[in-house]
């Protein structure tokens, strides 16, 4: 026993003398990692940003002093009393660090770093930065079963490290303020003494009930299809949650670089200060209407597809206009008018297949319940099939208020798997005035209440209009000011957004949009962020996801999930979003019923970016289990919904 406890020692001894533990860092290109386990877990540092210990007595203020001391500015986030996060503009992190550790009163300084994992991640799915975590001055650590207490003893010791907390799962242990936390960690590790070794991580625990993120975008308050608290907007107000939950959709993603929708519209403004040609797929042969075959930018006030598009993608979070539904994805605008003949609209759709495009939005149909032009039904499955998920609104034919149910137009009532026809909500979560009652309806988004009240034949409803924000085409074009060419709802020359609200781009945006040219783009934001979550999915995949997550509104009669005023209910992205998160996908059994019994069977879970995630099953009633079942990467949690 003599000889094997040696052994240890001069291993240990080794290594010590290898990492020079302390100051001990990666060389200038060496990857910096700490062990999960014995998985290498790579981080990166955060530019500006360090975490401080303080000692318990001294006050939060003076530590805030000392750092203001030494730098112009910085911000504090007090992780809790004695731990806070400081952010700077300092480009000198590591000596301001230097100078703080020898002051007394603090306990630690270190950098905050990101994991690369979640750092590739973010990059391409996210506005808001990842998980920042931070290590202060204590390593967490267990020793493998067959450590014997004198050994345990002889490691510590040669660590210089004294335990001060010891429990069934982990033992915890300080080390110097000036000693290198991470390759100390890892080095200890690397003797193959320790189930696990790592420095204690404090980062920011998140509770997804209540998670949201709101973009700083001015008319972002207005866009009540995102977030509807009941808030004042363009005179109304709306029943509060009676949106697509929006925010807490973005906390998980706001869609990928990677995602591409196209826009079948009258065109989209070049560089338009929110929706740059960076986030547009500008082609040459994108025009099908008059004019330049290589340029798909509307002409005189024709908005319309500005409108659409806006609403699907225009840039989040850049104190700038509006918030689209899915900022980080990429707009592909193809230009028709009254010019397009049907021919030339089947082949936009395989110009945009054939261009990359995974979703094509379609805010336009012939005022025709006949199947009209089996050429463009052709082109639609054709797409469809070779994996593009197609959208288009039902049209505003009905009037309810004098009890006209209208019907769903050509190409959308075209009933194909794949493809989706897409009615209207209202701000109180019931169906709008104008959007048809018809089986072909397959989910509705929102968008403005009614028309307004047409003496002449009692259609509409009075004080209703237009109310719908989105972009415009900038200057005195578009729908702001409201032109003297579109129909007479508003008075010409009027703005909406006006240089009151003090933006200085107002005349680039409108909150005169709607009917079911809205509803559709919405939809096609949160199908592109369900794609941004996992592009592998098949149209009707994807069809499925919105479907079986739309909210049940209105207290309308739905059999078998669907009903003819609102189809499978009012898109929800958060539940689209979160669905993929925590279920990926079940394994011969759908669990989504009354009652289910499940027998020899695997559950899998896709695991690309949320580690050691659960896997949770919310059956009505209640699931018996019968049988052995496999969880990648996570535990079984299962609870009846009813119990929430």
């Amino acid at each position: 026993m003599k000889d094997y406890h040696n052994r240890i020692l001069s291993l240990v001894s080794c290594i010590l003398l290898s990492m020079a533990l302390y100051g001990a860092s990666p060389g200038e290109n060496e990857q910096l990692f700490y062990y999960s386990f014995d998985e290498k877990i790579d981080i990166v540092e955060v530019p500006g940003k360090f975490m401080v210990k303080k000692k318990p007595e001294t006050e939060q203020k003076d530590v805030e002093s000392m750092i203001l001391s030494l730098v112009e500015s910085a911000d504090f986030n007090w992780f809790n009393s004695d731990i806070c996060t400081v952010k700077t503009a300092y480009a000198a992190v590591e000596k301001l660090i230097e100078g703080l550790l020898e002051e007394d009163a603090i306990l630690s300084a270190r950098h905050v770093y990101v994991t690369s994992k979640d750092l590739e991640h973010y990059n391409k799915t996210h506005l808001t930065e990842p998980l920042n975590i931070g290590f202060v001055d204590k390593i967490a650590f267990k020793f493998n079963n067959n450590v014997d207490e004198p050994v345990q003893d002889s490691i510590l010791k040669a660590f210089n490290m004294t335990v001060d907390i010891r429990n069934e799962v982990y033992e915890m242990a300080p080390v110097s303020k000036k000693q290198n936390v991470i390759s100390t960690a890892n080095r200890m590790y690397e003797t193959g003494l320790f189930r696990f070794v790592c420095p204690e991580i404090i980062c920011k625990l998140t509770l997804w009930d209540e998670v949201a993120f709101h973009p700083n975008d001015p008319y972002y308050m207005y866009q009540v299809t995102l977030h509807n608290t009941g808030q004042s907007f363009n005179g109304h107000t709306g029943t509060p949650d009676a949106d697509i939950d929006a925010p807490e959709a973005w906390a998980l993603t706001m869609g990928s670089e990677d995602i591409v929708i196209a826009v079948i519209d009258e065109g989209v403004s070049p560089n338009h200060t929110d929706l740059p040609n960076t986030r547009q797929v500008r082609l040459n042969g994108s025009n099908f209407g008059s004019g330049d075959p290589n340029d798909p930018s509307p002409t005189g006030n024709h908005n319309h597809g500005n409108a659409c598009a806006g609403v699907i993608a225009a840039t989040a979070n850049n104190g700038e206009g509006i918030a689209g539904i899915a900022p980080l994805c990429k707009i592909m605008p193809i230009r028709v008018d009254d010019t397009t003949t049907p021919t030339q609209i089947a082949n936009t759709f395989t110009f945009a297949l054939g261009n990359g495009a995974n979703i094509i939005s379609n805010s336009w149909g012939y005022n025709s319940i006949t199947d009209l032009y089996p050429i463009i039904t052709a082109s639609v499955e054709f797409v469809i099939n070779n994996n593009v998920l197609v959208l288009f609104s039902a049209g505003n034919t009905a009037n309810h208020t004098i009890n006209d149910n209208g019907f769903v137009c050509f190409p959308a009532n075209q009933k194909r798997n794949g493809m989706l026809a897409v009615g209207a909500s209202d701000r109180y979560d019931y169906q709008a005035d104008y959007s048809p009652t018809d089986t072909c309806i397959d989910i509705v988004a929102p968008s403005h209440r009614a028309y307004p009240y047409n003496s002449y034949n009692g259609t509409g409803i009075s004080g209703e209009n237009l109310e719908m924000w989105t972009i415009d085409i900038p200057d005195d074009y578009g729908y702001n000011p409201w032109p003297s060419d579109q129909v007479s709802y508003f008075s010409v020359g009027s703005y909406l957004p006006n240089l009151e609200t003090g933006a200085e781009h107002y005349k680039n945006y409108t909150g005169r949009f709607g009917g079911t040219s809205h509803s559709c783009p919405v939809v096609a934001g949160v199908a592109a962020l369900v794609l941004s979550m996992n592009p592998e999915l098949t149209p009707q995949n994807v069809c499925n996801i919105l479907k079986t997550t739309a909210d049940k509104i209105g207290g309308y009669t739905y059999v078998n999930g669907k009903s003819p005023q609102t189809g499978y209910g009012r898109v929800n992205a958060k539940n689209a979003v979160w669905l993929l998160c925590d279920t990926t996908s079940y394994v011969n059994e759908d669990l989504y019923m009354d009652t289910e019994i499940l027998t020899g069977c695997d559950i899998y879970m896709k695991d690309d970016f949320i580690y050691d995630a659960i896997l949770r099953v919310r059956p009505k009633n209640s699931v018996t289990i019968d049988g052995e079942f496999y969880i990648e990467n996570g535990i079984l949690d299962i609870k009846r919904i009813t119990d929430y």
